[in-house]
């Protein structure tokens, strides 16, 4: 027995002192340069043979993603076209095309797709394109999130294999477009560009953009001839059945924004990152205004309209869901704007079906992204359901370009709205609806209609939580909501009783005015209004409100940021980023300004 144990010993001894001189042998190889790294010879056919299997394999143990119902719908296929035209085309070739020289120099090589494609399942086409290949050149796809259009290059890979080289190149070449000179020139600040997970060593890399181009779009200097591919010579998105937006009814201001956030990375989108990456700064602003000035296109739309469909998204459109306290879209979209870096509100009226749908559903699962910092579309999408996103979609493109969405003039009732103060909202409010002294209740005398609607449909389902105001709005229905809130708004303005810190005030007109930049923080004006600039819709005005009301809800949205409404209300992460002197003297400064005029 102790002979055995011995002998074990001497075998575990001998077995560490080979793999310690295997270790050393190859520690001098390495150092020497022997190995070579030469993607000259080819692979031996065993390690090509190695390589493709655990590259299979991997790939089918991952593939189980479910296609979507449209996959062969003729919008994808076109739109996937173009990616691979811009992207893949450059290593894989095309049918009845052969590939770069400097792809087939690589190893391993990429294969030619026409050839291979068929190998691959749907799911695992998916797969690649989502997550690339490891050890190869084949990249992960640009974008982390909205990976839906994903689905649309598959679409045209399942082409590949039954297409000619004539229809192949008429499909990716786009139509001829008489387009105005962009001038390519690379000068002027690098903005960060945020492009998958970054490792380290960071110096030897650049994410930034203006970046070098895959496809020659930018350097061309006239970017629209690609644009038009996908947008079509009138920008209306046709060549790919409305998968691709209607440029001409978005603003110049809108697309140039939307242009510079596919560029770093602030909105999702593989196809569009490698397309607005290579822009300059001033190609970007041209290419805004050259769709602006376009005459408006009507947007793609089914064929066949379905009244119900059409109803329920005219039912949205008008008078949002109340009971999930999802606002109605022309609120805030009868009037288009953008305010760089902070917000931006597209016309939809006349947009593409398909497009649209597509943003919604984008929007509903947190994937789409957006070019400011306040972004309410995930909560407003997430509360409908895929069907009704469908039928806003299909309603606002039915609508002609440029009309407003409204609902009709509802005649309120304002002897019951007068009821109802007296009986209920004059016990916190006061009779005069300014609020309390103490700050514990806010002066409704300032807000609009739009405003006032919206927080008693969000106190009522509770996604504003208050336990005083949830139990009073258990006692309205939504007409009695509907008369208050016209009632509030013709109540002339009335500045809060109170004295306010005259020096906080002088301190916080530059927070207000102007923002903490380094902090994150926009301008509180842009959402919340100033002297003859509206703000949002649904922002509160803050002009001659309480100060201690302000400060308390300033203090109240720094203190905790797992509040409701993450994304409609986006006060916790500014309030967080303030100081505590900072947030009062904000308070300070809107309760010493007069009343914004209704």
């Amino acid at each position: 027995m102790l002979s055995s144990k011995i002998s074990v010993k001497k075998l575990i001894l001998a077995l560490v002192g080979l793999a310690a001189a295997g270790a050393a042998i190859a520690a001098v190889v390495i150092a020497l340069g022997l190995p070579t790294v030469s993607a000259r010879p080819p692979h031996w056919a065993i390690t090509t043979d190695l390589l493709h299997t655990v590259f299979k394999r991997a790939v089918a143990t991952r593939a189980d993603q479910e296609p979507p119902a449209d996959l062969d719908s003729p919008g994808r296929i076109a739109l996937g076209a173009q990616h691979y035209e811009n992207v893949c085309s450059k290593c894989h070739g095309g049918p009845e095309l052969g590939q770069s020289p400097v792809a087939l120099s690589m190893r391993p090589r990429p294969q030619h797709l026409p050839a291979v494609v068929g190998q691959f399942s749907d799911a695992e086409l998916y797969v690649i394109l989502r997550n690339g290949v490891r050890f190869s050149a084949m990249p992960a796809w640009p974008s982390d999130r909205n990976l839906d259009e994903i689905w649309s290059v598959v679409a045209f890979l399942r082409q590949l294999p039954g297409m000619d080289g004539a229809t192949y190149t008429r499909l990716v070449a786009g139509p001829d477009v008489e387009a105005p000179r962009m001038p390519y020139v690379a000068e002027g600040p690098l903005l960060e560009s945020d492009t998958g997970i970054k490792a380290p060593p960071m110096d030897e890399y650049l994410y930034a953009t203006p970046a070098t181009e895959w496809a020659d779009i930018a350097a061309t200097g006239v970017p629209v001839e690609r644009c038009a591919a996908c947008h079509g010579v009138d920008g209306s998105g046709s060549p790919t059945e409305g998968r691709a937006p209607n440029l001409t009814v978005l603003s110049a201001n809108y697309i140039s924004d939307s242009l510079r956030a596919y560029a770093s990375g602030r909105r999702h989108s593989g196809i569009m990152k490698v397309v607005a990456s290579g822009l300059t700064g001033d190609q970007i602003t041209a290419l805004g205004r050259y769709y602006d000035g376009l005459p408006d296109k009507e947007g793609t739309r089914p064929e066949t309209l379905q009244t119900a469909l059409l109803e329920t998204g005219k039912k949205i459109v008008e008078g949002g869901h109340p009971e999930l306290a999802v606002a109605p879209c022309f609120v805030c979209h009868q009037t288009p704007r953008t305010e760089k870096g902070v917000f931006e509100i597209p016309a939809l009226t006349g947009q593409n079906a398909p497009y649209l749908k597509q943003q919604l559903d984008a929007f509903a699962m947190s994937e789409r992204g957006a070019s400011g910092l306040y972004n309410p579309m995930p909560h407003e999408a997430s509360g409908l359901s895929e069907e009704e996103r469908t039928a806003v979609a299909t309603y606002l493109a039915s609508l002609p370009s440029g009309q407003i969405p409204a609902p009709p003039a509802r005649e309120a009732d304002l002897d019951n709205a007068r009821g109802l103060v007296a009986q209920v909202c004059s016990e916190c409010h006061g009779d005069a609806a300014t609020g309390s002294s103490s700050g514990q209740t806010p002066n409704l005398t300032l807000q609009t209609s739009r405003y006032v609607h919206h927080q008693l449909e969000a106190f009522h389902t509770q996604t504003r939580k208050n336990d005083k105001m949830f139990q009073v709005t258990q006692r309205l229905d939504y007409d009695d909501m509907a008369d208050l809130a016209a009632y509030f708004e013709t109540l002339p303005p009335i500045p809060s009783p109170g004295d306010v810190d005259a020096g906080r005030a002088a301190a916080g007109a530059e927070i207000a005015r102007n923002g903490l930049e380094l902090a994150g923080v926009p301008a509180c004006v842009t959402c919340h209004g100033r002297p003859g600039r509206d703000g949002l819709p649904l922002a509160p005005r803050l002009q001659g409100q309480n100060v201690g009301y302000l400060n308390s809800r300033l203090d109240y949205f720094a203190r905790d940021s797992s509040l409701p409404l993450p994304g409609l209300n986006p006060m916790h992460r500014y309030a967080k980023a303030m100081t505590e002197d900072q947030r009062a003297d904000v308070a300070a400064w809107f309760a010493s300004q007069p009343p914004l005029p209704k």
